[in-house]
């Protein structure tokens, strides 16, 4: 049924995490420009917007993300196969936080000569991952609540 309260968990968690490809994460500052880091590049934030790295594996994780919020919503009738993709979906949430806030910043940017050595300024609208990563959890508490109750039901009759 689309009216459960953890479809509108799911839409809105995947809605967040839609907008996520296309709002900044952050600015990176080094001694001589400045550069925007989003979802897909990162790029020179002078008004040729040039291009300095490729990002794409945070779009991919976040887009991943977004996809199985919605599948997740469309399964109503399969209450464990919706438990199993939001387990799924929770950890390639957190390793798309992770390799956002940690992997790109400390280990791929380094490598970068244009970005060695730049300091890293996260827009607190990176925030809202985690807001994404907690309507999943409310909608996996819902759900197992939900079928809970049709176990108890079951037993019932």
């Amino acid at each position: 049924m689309l009216q459960r309260k953890q479809t509108l968990y799911l839409f809105f968690a995947g809605l967040v995490t839609l907008a996520l490809l296309f709002i900044p994460f952050g600015n990176l500052y080094t001694d001589f420009a400045g550069y925007q880091y989003t979802a897909f590049a990162v790029r020179d934030i002078t008004p040729d917007n040039t291009y300095i790295l490729s990002t794409i594996g945070n779009a991919l994780l976040l887009i991943g993300t977004s996809a199985l919020s919605f599948i997740t919503m469309l399964l109503y009738k399969n209450r464990k196969l919706q438990l199993k993709l939001i387990s799924v979906n929770m950890l390639v949430i957190l390793v798309a936080m992770f390799t956002i806030m940690y992997v790109y910043p400390n280990f791929i940017f380094p490598k970068n000569p244009d970005l060695a050595g730049g300091k890293l300024e996260y827009n607190y609208i990176i925030l809202i991952c985690f807001v994404s990563a907690l309507g999943i959890f409310l909608a996996k508490k819902a759900i197992a609540k939900d079928e809970a109750l049709v176990r108890s039901a079951d037993r019932l009759r």
